[in-house]
């Protein structure tokens, strides 16, 4: 097991990519903590992980919250002892004409996709510096590197979530703590489904610009999740890995 006696937070743990890594670490031998504002569903979650052998813990936290945000870390130091992964999964996406955002909603989208991931952090370097280290995976997005129409309070944060791993990433590299970030493509989750369902954007297109021909499916998240978190990339930390099918490197229409 990879991350055997390892304790990790995954925020938006209640479904999708954050449920799919919350259970790949369960797996490989850490105790999870499932972190959302959906408590109900996430212990959903924690009852999957106990029936198959794992250990997982279910706490609420509103990540617009930077109270509640530290609520969870000291909840979860509470409750193992230490704090040795984070994941900054929880996140939300909004789309429309950038001359009709409402201050609200660009104020929301940015404290939940890109406030909330310097205060995790943050609140989690400080009871990984004092216990001699830890790890940080970020969420980020293809967005981020690559700009689409309609999406700036998306693109903005994600983008700004990059820089921010590798500030973070540097400044803490000598209190041994390592920080990453996943940028994944187009990925099969309910929310991509349903804004699909919706034809806000394109499946044909999608896999049409990729070169797989696929879009990824939320273990392919969750297993890179696990090599960031690992030993194995123990030389990596301000990197921002895409895993999108080839779908940036994809220069044609």
């Amino acid at each position: 097991m990879k991350l055997r006696n390892k304790v990790a937070v995954v925020t938006g743990a209640s479904k999708g990519i954050g449920k799919a890594i919350a259970v790949r670490f369960a797996r490989e031998g850490a105790s999870v903590v499932l972190a959302s504002r959906t408590l109900a569903v996430l212990e959903e979650g924690v009852r999957e992980i106990k029936a198959a052998g794992g250990d997982a813990t279910a706490i609420f936290v509103d990540v617009r919250k930077v109270e509640s945000i530290n609520d969870l870390i000291k909840k979860t130091v509470d409750c193992y002892g230490r704090l040795d992964l984070l994941v900054n999964n929880a996140g939300i996406t909004m789309g429309g004409p950038s001359e009709e955002i409402k201050p609200e909603d660009w104020r929301a989208a940015l404290e939940t996709d890109l406030f909330s991931v310097f205060y995790a952090s943050q609140a989690a370097a400080r009871v990984m510096i004092p216990q001699g280290g830890g790890n940080i995976i970020n969420i980020s997005s293809v967005n981020g590197i690559l700009a689409a129409p309609r999406r700036a309070a998306y693109c903005a944060s994600k983008a700004a979530v990059n820089e921010l791993t590798k500030v973070l990433a540097i400044e803490w590299a000598d209190r041994k703590i390592r920080v990453n970030a996943i940028a994944p493509g187009y990925v099969r989750t309910e929310l991509v489904e349903d804004v699909i369902h919706k034809g806000a954007i394109s499946l044909e297109a999608i896999l049409k610009r990729t070169p797989q021909g696929r879009i990824g499916e939320v273990e392919d998240i969750a297993g890179l999740a696990v090599y960031l978190a690992s030993e194995e990339s123990a030389y990596m930390t301000g990197s921002i890995v895409n895993i999108d099918g080839g779908w940036l490197a994809y220069g044609y229409l």
